[in-house]
């Protein structure tokens, strides 16, 4: 989902920087990046949090196995 999404939002890049987009047409496109963005944010911060969290069992295994 993530590469389509940022795939649809290179397109509608590439769309609002043409000279032959109309104002309304610009208007709709951003509001639909602007929404794909959010969408990408928020797919980005769940994976850091799956990322953090894995890193710090990562530690504390690392951590527990030089006790032992």
């Amino acid at each position: 989902m993530f590469d389509k999404d940022l795939e649809k939002l290179v397109e509608i890049s590439k769309e609002l920087e043409k000279e032959d987009t109309t104002l309304s047409e610009g208007v709709k496109l951003y509001e639909e990046g602007c929404e794909l963005a959010k969408s990408l944010f928020k797919e980005l911060d769940e994976v850091k949090g799956k990322i953090t969290m894995l890193k710090q069992e990562l530690d504390k295994y690392k951590e527990e196995g030089l006790d032992n």
